[in-house]
């Protein structure tokens, strides 16, 4: 798929829409994980730095895409989201489990959409769930533009230090993977150390 679309960009490079077509990756990218943007983001980032975009303007386009997006998710989870997580969700799963994950997201909803850009495979869905928890839409827009912001900067930069590289591309994304898996398992352990002394404590 990458490919193809590469093949058609080689034949009719990006011009002035390169900015147009970053943002538009980056929001479908978010509404419909599957497809592979964040590859597709770097590697157009290059082609747009060398047509003389800037890294700051390839950034916002990605933000704006990505905002937008998460925007429609968090509202769909709010909405139809919430009557399908008491509906079926709740006969399918104990209700226990069902109120445990609103209690977190309810708890630390903040946090975890603010990082929810940099946990691979489920980054729109703590959107989505974010909806679904109640959360107010003011409390969620400033963790959602941080995420968009701190991820879209990193592929920016990433497209202008390996241009239209695929290969290089690729490459990247799956160390980059890796460490965010390796942070995220050390600073669970940490989180999880420090609720067993406030435990111990309390006791």
């Amino acid at each position: 798929m990458i490919e193809g679309i590469l093949d058609c960009l080689a034949n009719n490079p990006p011009g002035s829409w390169a900015g147009l077509l970053l943002g538009m990756i980056a929001f479908v990218e978010t509404l419909f994980p599957p497809v592979p943007g964040d590859i597709l983001f770097i590697v157009i980032s290059g082609w747009a730095v060398s047509g003389g975009l800037s890294i700051v303007l390839i950034t916002l386009y990605g933000v704006i895409g990505c905002f937008m997006a998460s925007c429609i998710l968090f509202y769909v989870g709010h909405k139809p989201g919430r009557q399908f997580i008491e509906g079926w969700l709740s006969r399918k799963v104990e209700p226990e489990k069902v109120d445990r994950a609103k209690s977190l997201i309810a708890d630390h909803g903040p946090i975890i959409i603010a990082v929810s850009r940099f946990i691979p495979g489920v980054r729109s869905l703590l959107v989505f769930m974010a909806g679904t928890s109640g959360m107010r839409f003011a409390l969620a827009v400033f963790p959602i533009a941080f995420s968009a912001i701190a991820w879209y900067l990193i592929l920016s930069i990433a497209g202008s230090v390996f241009g239209n590289n695929i290969q290089a591309a690729e490459g990247f994304m799956k160390h980059f993977e890796i460490w965010i898996w390796i942070i995220l398992a050390i600073t669970s352990l940490i989180f999880l150390f420090a609720r067993i002394r406030t435990r111990k404590g309390r006791g």
